[in-house]
């Protein structure tokens, strides 16, 4: 990780970290493939939002395409978010696309950013995003997530991929390292031990940078919080799961809804300021809060102005 002022904000917690990314490509009137595909125009975008909206961070590579499309897969960019075009079969160079990960022209585009942001933005917190070995096996094999357990190579395959893009981006300089994930398998025989080896070695790696490791969970409900609490060692629970937990971790992070920055002010703060949202701000125990997904092009923008300041200045009065 970075600077040691760095680290003291990372815990201290109640960071604001809002999923923005894809959605500088309109600052500069770019289609959305010309901005994943150029570092300098990302590096500028998100420095510039950044310096705008001036909350503790940046996402500084957010598309859970990547992955896919670096292991051979054909991305289609034309609308956002991307689709993702499966393989017709399993290749037979897998473990070779994965050691050549780093050469993908979109992944090394990636890197450059966070190392680009590293320079323009040093006190600014780098979240990576990478796409979880469940989801990426579904990308690659066109198989829903409840159906890939009986391929449990192919997981394991995927798990390798989305390892060592941690590891890269862990080189690169990021802070907080994001496992997205639309579904899990929660029907696995023997869940909690199913999942920790999928990502332990994940968490491990982000430990071993200094980076706080995180899954986010695409389709999460309530029940879902205390089992995945117990196979993973840092989950982003969605707001409205909170008070479903049974067993409150240690260290907390949540998500709010990203429609929640199009409403009004009183309506944020009521969102946040009651019942178990605003018993985990004022536990001091909440390390990040960011968007439960990327903010979408399609957003209004003077409304999301509004209600990103909106809730930054409201975590910034509870700390």
């Amino acid at each position: 990780m970075g600077s040691r002022a760095k680290k003291e904000r990372l815990k201290k917690g109640r960071l604001f970290v809002p999923l923005i990314f894809s959605f500088g490509a309109s600052l500069d009137d770019l289609s959305v493939e010309e901005f994943l595909r150029d570092p300098t125009k990302i590096s500028n975008a998100l420095r510039t939002i950044q310096g705008y909206f001036n909350v503790d961070g940046v996402a500084s590579y957010a598309d859970t395409t990547l992955l896919a499309e670096a292991l051979g897969c054909q991305v289609s960019i034309s609308t956002y978010p991307p689709s993702v075009t499966s393989w017709r079969e399993w290749p037979h160079d897998m473990e070779q696309r994965v050691a050549r990960l780093s050469e993908a022209p979109r992944v090394a585009t990636a890197l450059e950013v966070t190392r680009r942001l590293n320079i323009l933005l040093p006190e600014s917190i780098l979240l990576g995003l990478v796409t979880g070995p469940f989801t990426l096996c579904s990308q690659l094999t066109g198989t829903p997530v409840s159906g890939i357990l009986d391929q449990p190579e192919l997981i394991e395959a995927a798990a390798k991929a989305s390892l060592a893009l941690a590891k890269a981006i862990g080189d690169a300089g990021v802070d907080i390292l994001v496992v997205s994930e639309s579904a899990i398998p929660f029907h696995a025989s023997e869940f909690n031990k199913t999942i920790a080896r999928i990502y332990a070695p994940i968490w491990n790696t982000a430990k071993f940078y200094d980076i706080l490791p995180l899954l986010l969970l695409e389709n999460f409900s309530t029940q879902d919080a205390d089992r995945l609490g117990r196979a993973v060692d840092g989950v982003l629970h969605p707001a409205e799961a909170l008070k479903g937990l049974a067993r409150k971790p240690r260290h907390l992070s949540f998500t709010v809804p990203v429609e929640l920055l199009e409403k009004g002010p009183d309506e944020i703060e009521a969102f946040l300021m009651e019942g178990e949202v605003s018993a985990a701000l004022e536990s001091a125990k909440v390390i990040l809060v960011t968007t439960d997904r990327e903010v979408p092009l399609t957003i209004n923008k003077e409304l999301m102005i509004r209600g990103i300041q909106t809730i930054r200045d409201l975590l910034r009065r509870k700390l």
